[in-house]
């Protein structure tokens, strides 16, 4: 994809923590049920011999069996004089009669056919065609129907073969190709490519259909294997899975084609990271950051990941600038209130976690921690007991949280609730040994 193609595509995101070029998916939105009812009624009206759906599809593909090439076409008539943000079924008047008459002689003329798609648009094959040569009939078809009414489609192309799809995938491939040309506005034309796969694996990853994601940038590789964007959300879907392995392999692809690729050098870090190579895992993430120090992902996590190798100073320096690059971050605060605690600075601590909270409310470990806090400070019992009785109740199954209320019921002589608190906290994996003998000797002394 050139440098314009993504800017026009794909703005920054991030999935748990993952970097990639996402998709503006929300501008691909489907047409009413009702506007495509009345367009397939007038439709049915004008050519009552018109064929549509799976019924135009068995046709089209019995006809072409023995074809070794055709082409397949998916048309929408644009909004009149819009920015096209959304697809738009016309009313009867409003066109879409005039594409289908266009359409309808330019297939006679071509020996082909067209139908109509329960999604509100049209659809073509061309036989002995391919996408460049359908580009061509598509430019014919756009110039006469802004010549007769003003008005522009939209249309996507795809061609067979193609890789390894199969007769029957060609008009979903014209699909996707559509939902490409969408970007480029109305009056556009894309063929099916790498990029087209790109959009509908976006797609696919905002439904939570991870594995079909997966699938559908292999196939764009195929097509388009020197793709960075490509291979480095193939790593982010893969390392969503846990697939660490093939996570790393498609983040190094990506580093090999461009090694600047920040997005990659900090991907591949943060599966580092998850899989405890930390040193490793800082190399990368100081490399992303020195291309761009503007990149709130890469700053955060260098700073979480220098608090965790015990540099709490380095670490508070990258998360303020985490800070000033998202101020409205509550997980940013947290971890400095970490730094500030592990720095002896209890005050901008607190601060910090009163800050975190702010931001999130259902932040467990600022309340933890900030109890703990207040409890060393001196405040209010029943203060510091909120706080970590908050905690646990937004993370029951915390073990570190259960354990420092189990340490505030100690201190403050609520022997039973800290024994039931400790337990617990040895249950989900917190040694709580010594505390647990040293309550039960209190409580033994206390009943004698």
């Amino acid at each position: 994809m050139t440098a314009g193609n993504k800017a026009l595509f794909h703005s920054r995101g991030s999935a748990r923590h993952f970097l990639f070029s996402k998709t503006d998916t929300g501008r691909l939105k489907d047409v009413s049920r009702k506007k495509v009812a009345e367009a397939h009624q007038a439709l049915q009206a004008a050519y009552p011999d018109m064929l549509s759906d799976q019924e135009f599809m068995d046709h089209a593909l019995l006809a072409l069996e023995s074809d070794t090439l055709f082409s397949a076409v998916v048309i929408r008539l644009d909004q009149n004089g819009q920015e096209q943000e959304a697809p738009v079924v016309p009313a009867e008047g409003d066109g879409l009669l005039a594409v289908a008459a266009i359409l309808d002689d330019v297939c006679r003329e071509q020996k082909s056919m067209w139908g109509a798609l329960d999604s509100g648009l049209l659809a073509g094959f061309f036989p002995d065609k391919n996408g460049p040569q359908t580009i061509e009939l598509t430019r014919r078809i756009q110039k006469s129907l802004k010549a007769k009414t003003q008005k522009t489609i939209t249309v996507g192309i795809a061609a067979f073969p193609t890789i390894t799809y199969q007769k029957v995938e060609i008009l979903e491939n014209a699909a996707k190709a559509l939902d490409h040309a969408t970007f480029f506005g109305p009056g556009s034309a894309v063929i099916f490519d790498g990029v087209s796969l790109n959009i509908s694996s976006d797609k696919l990853y905002e439904k939570g259909e991870i594995q079909g994601a997966i699938e559908e940038l292999k196939m764009a590789l195929k097509l388009d294997s020197s793709n960075v964007n490509l291979h480095n959300s193939l790593g982010v879907c893969f390392g969503l899975q846990g697939n660490y392995e093939p996570a790393i392999e498609a983040f190094k692809k990506a580093i090999s084609i461009e090694p600047g690729e920040y997005m990659a050098l900090y991907n591949l870090g943060l599966v580092y990271m998850l899989t405890d190579k930390r040193d490793q895992a800082l190399e990368l993430f100081l490399k992303a950051d020195k291309i761009n120090g503007d990149a709130y992902e890469v700053t955060f996590q260098t700073g979480k990941l220098y608090l965790d190798l015990g540099d709490a100073e380095k670490a508070r320096t990258y998360l303020e600038r985490a800070a000033d690059l998202e101020p409205e971050s509550g997980a940013v605060y947290r971890y400095l209130g970490d730094c500030h605690a592990a720095g002896n600075m209890p005050q901008e601590a607190i601060t910090d976690y009163r800050k975190a909270i702010r931001l999130n409310p259902q932040d467990a470990a600022s309340m933890s921690a900030l109890g703990c806090l207040f409890e060393a400070q001196g405040e209010n019992p029943e203060i510091t007991l909120m706080f970590c009785r908050e905690s646990v109740g937004l993370a029951p199954d915390n073990a570190l949280f259960r354990y420092r209320l189990g340490q505030l019921y100690s201190n403050q002589n609520r022997l039973d609730e800290a024994l039931s608190e400790f337990r617990q906290a040895q249950k989900l994996g917190y040694d709580a040994t010594d505390d647990i003998k040293e309550v039960e000797v209190r409580l033994g002394k206390k009943a004698s």
